[in-house]
């Protein structure tokens, strides 16, 4: 009987099976390099499957007793088991060229040879397909497209297996007739290594192909001649005549081999046996010399690239961030990087051969041993020499060596990054100026204490603190300074509360405060109290005193709210009524929601204000104390609501400042006064300035256009810009003189940002307008920026005015004013000077003008020109 190869060389003969041949069979199946592709990646996905998949086949064979039957023994079925394993392993694996052909074509003639019958052996691959599609579903069947193409690319080579299979049935029986020297000399041509058979005088009788082509020669150029005439290789012809002697063969001898004649030369390895032929009319057999010449080549091109691959392993591992361990089969460690040797402390003498569990827990060998090496990242304890632990992130591979399993890992500390994880948490969770919790963290915690509150039947309060005059001390001092104060003031509120209470801060200077376990109502008053008691004394903030107070509101789970929201919501409705009644502290009513709804709704009528034509100007003279002329008027701004009359300026200007409208009114105000202006000139009113008051808002509203041709302004240009621009615009268009424009700014505006004051008010200034201080005595400031600003005059403001003929205090501040205003060449003028008394004063203390009810009240624009006739009447009748 004829070996497998025999039969497989034959049926490749017959069919004509060469490599064309099967690029055409491939073709006409359209198996193409995209299924090839798509093979190969299903074959690294079902490395997990094969040896489940293999025993469900078996199970199933062993079901037929004709199948049943061809496996006899358990030690058989294992061995088949295996080598089904490395078929279906070999089907997907993205490999089929020549050597792929020959070995299904033996595995076709091996089926034969046993007796499977075609149809069963067709069944085999019917269970193949049919448990391998529900596996390619569950991987692929979110993707059907990758599914459909998948099942087409695995369907196609199983065809084609098929087709080689049933070919080497239907050629099986052709074989067998074929005669032994033709077998021989299939299985002379086939063999990979060279073979050269010598007669005794070391002629050349014939050399197979492998020997032909690796040799660059022909058989022509061999056959007959002698064998120093065709090989060059040093001590060969001594060793050929050796064997010849003494019959004993020679194996893996080492020879540097060529062509006779030729300078090129090879690694060989060579056996050198004797052996004998019968020749066909002799009855004694004549000795002949066999050559078995395997190239060396590519063996030892192997060995170098290994050699070389090992020298860039571990050049690349010497050189990486991560730690690298390799353990032997004994869990021993056989290989510590440098990266390694940092991050455990060990040197890598100290490192080698001890157990993996030295570094890393004992647990995590159990765990790979389960299964762990197929998950791509995990986390474990390292153990440093020193005996603490940190967390590791590791991945780890399995290599099966001949010698057993070898466990590669690749480990990187994390000790950085669980801090940087903690630190992001913190800062996820906390304020990053005061470092309390923040609005996210609070209302978390807050919504677990309402849970606890509610299933232990307890009270708890929430407590909404904001800051009184902040924003004024911030702009005053500068933001460096209001965030220390922000910082003094968390130390100073930590103190204030029980172990288990929360304070947060919500953000500017808003905090809040989670009271648990309250008694009463009487608990929260307690801690409210505490809190103002500790506002009583100043914050120092470098060279300046601060006296900081704190409005507070209080609301109570389960009486004013049940959920985290609105118990907030509560606080803070509560905090708005303590800020704008000054008590300090008051505790959530409902009523104040209808205050809070109040406030929303006069917000949404001033809005439409404007367009309604509500607001009003009313203008109040100024009035030399010397002369009792009138020097110039005021313009007062005034709401004329439909519903509510006629609206104070104390109640609307505040809401207009805090929400942004006062910049669109700001603008109304300086319009409407111009057109008053050309008016009464029209009259033939005397000319007379009006002065009108500018707020903070418009000197920091945003550029319109925000570029200057074509250049960005910055903040600082942009505000000059805008407010002067503004003022300009509204000057051309009214076609008033700058000289009758007088603007009014409070002390506040300038300290806010004094460098864009000082520019705004300059540009002014060199158009002719007059500058005045409104309200002056009521700020914080130095009194430098005197020097430094075009102010002409300041006014003193009514709260100094009103008490000077009764108290000393007020008198000596104004007396002062007037004096220091003096000595800087600016005028004064006193506000709301109401009395004879207070006339008189100021008039023996040199003050330049006044105003207030003491002449005339804030009058509608249409009275001014009458009131202006008749006093101008009396003076010429007292005249």
């Amino acid at each position: 009987m004829k070996s497998l190869d025999e039969t497989v060389e034959a049926v490749m003969r017959t069919l004509g099976l060469d490599d064309a041949a099967v690029v055409r069979r491939k073709a006409f199946l359209e198996f193409t390099d995209d299924d090839v592709a798509r093979l190969r990646t299903l074959h690294a996905a079902l490395q997990d499957l094969a040896p489940d998949f293999v025993d469900a086949f078996y199970t199933h064979l062993l079901a037929f007793e004709e199948t049943r039957a061809l496996l006899p023994h358990a030690q058989t079925l294992e061995r088949l088991k295996r080598t089904q394993a490395a078929y279906f392993d070999n089907l997907t694996a993205g490999d089929y060229g020549p050597d792929y052909i020959l070995h299904r074509l033996r595995v076709g003639a091996a089926h034969q040879r046993a007796g499977l019958a075609p149809a069963w052996y067709l069944g085999g691959y019917s269970k193949y397909l049919a448990g391998l599609f529900p596996e390619l579903w569950q991987r692929l069947g979110k993707d059907p497209e990758a599914f459909v193409a998948t099942c087409q690319a695995l369907i196609k080579i199983v065809l084609l297996d098929m087709g080689l299979a049933i070919d080497t049935y239907i050629q099986a029986d052709r074989q067998t007739i074929l005669t032994l020297k033709e077998y021989a000399d299939i299985v002379f041509a086939s063999i990979p290594d060279g073979l050269l058979v010598l007669s005794p005088d070391l002629t050349v009788l014939s050399a197979n192909r492998a020997f032909l082509e690796r040799l660059g020669l022909t058989e022509e150029a061999v056959r007959g001649r002698y064998l120093m005439e065709v090989l060059a290789a040093d001590g060969l012809r001594g060793r050929a005549l050796e064997v010849l002697a003494t019959g004993v063969a020679q194996h893996d001898v080492l020879f540097s081999m060529g062509p006779a004649g030729s300078d090129e030369r090879k690694p060989v390895r060579v056996t050198l046996t004797g052996i004998r032929l019968a020749e066909e009319e002799e009855e004694e057999e004549e000795a002949r010399l066999l050559l078995i010449v395997e190239d060396l080549t590519e063996e030892q091109a192997l060995r170098a690239a290994a050699l070389e691959s090992e020298r860039r392993f571990r050049d690349l591992a010497e050189t990486a961030h991560d730690g690298i361990i390799m353990t032997d089969p004994q869990g021993k460690i056989a290989y510590f990087n440098r990266a390694a040797e940092r991050m455990f402390g060990y040197r890598r003498n100290q490192a080698l051969q001890r157990s993996i569990g030295t570094v890393l827990p004992e647990p995590l060998s159990c765990q790979l041993d389960e299964g762990l090496q197929h998950t791509p990242v995990w986390e474990t304890q390292g153990r440093r020499q020193d005996g603490t632990f940190f967390m590791v992130e590791g991945s780890s591979s399995v290599f099966e060596g001949s010698a057993g399993r070898f466990i590669t890992y690749v480990l990187r500390d994390l000790t950085e990054r669980k801090q940087f994880e903690r630190q992001l948490i913190h800062l996820a969770n906390h304020d990053p100026l005061t470092h309390l919790p923040n609005r996210k963290f609070f209302q978390d915690r807050l919504g677990i204490s309402l849970d606890e509150a509610a299933l232990n039947e307890e009270q708890l309060a929430v407590l909404f603190l904001d800051l009184d005059r902040f924003k004024l001390i911030n702009d005053t001092f500068g933001h460096a300074l209001g965030d220390k104060l922000l910082l003094m003031v968390a130390e100073r509120l930590a103190g204030c509360f029980r172990k288990g209470d929360m304070l947060a801060r919500l953000g500017g200077d808003e905090f809040v405060v989670l009271l648990r376990g309250l008694s009463g109502k009487q608990d929260a008053t307690l801690v409210a109290q505490k809190i103002m008691d500790g506002f009583a004394h100043a914050f120092q903030l470098e060279a300046h005193e601060a006296f900081v107070s704190a409005s507070i509101g209080i609301a109570f789970y389960p009486s004013d709210a049940i959920d985290a929201d609105n118990l907030i919501r509560c606080a803070d409705s509560a905090m708005y009524q303590a800020k704008e009644q000054g008590l300090g502290y008051q505790f959530y009513r409902l009523d104040l929601e209808n205050l809070s709804s109040e406030r929303l709704t006069l917000e949404n009528s001033l809005r439409r204000a404007l367009e309604r034509d509500e607001l009003r100007l009313y203008y109040q003279p100024k009035v030399d104390l010397a002369s009792g002329a009138v020097i110039g008027l005021e313009a007062l701004l005034r709401w004329a609501h439909p519903v509510r009359g006629m609206i104070p300026p104390d109640q609307f200007v505040p809401l207009a400042e805090e929400t942004g409208l006062i910049v669109p009114i700001g603008e109304w105000v300086l319009r409407t006064a111009c057109l008053q202006i050309k008016a009464w000139q029209g009259e033939g009113m005397p000319l007379l300035p009006v002065a009108v008051n500018l707020s903070a808002r418009q000197f920091r509203q945003p550029s319109a256009s925000g570029e200057t041709e074509g250049r960005p302004l910055s903040d600082e240009a942009a505000g000059v810009h805008d407010l002067v621009e503004t003022i300009e615009r509204v000057l051309g268009e009214t076609g008033v003189d700058p000289s009758c424009l007088e603007l009014e700014i409070t002390e506040s505006i300038l300290m806010q940002n004094l460098s864009t004051a000082a520019n705004i008010l300059q540009a002014l200034s060199a158009k002719g307008m007059r500058i005045f201080i409104d309200d002056f005595g009521t700020g914080y400031s130095s009194l430098s920026y005197l020097k430094r600003l075009p102010i002409d005059t300041i006014k003193i403001d009514k709260s100094f005015v009103g008490d000077i003929t009764t108290d000393q205090d007020d008198a000596a501040i104004v007396a002062a004013i007037i004096a220091m205003a003096h000595s800087l060449r600016l005028k004064v003028v006193a506000e709301g000077v109401e009395t004879q008394e207070q006339f008189d004063f100021l008039l023996e203390r040199g003050c330049d003008a006044m105003q207030g009810y003491f002449y005339s009240k804030p009058l509608p624009a249409e009275e001014i020109l009458p009131l202006l006739r008749s006093t101008r009447n009396s003076s010429s009748g007292r005249d």
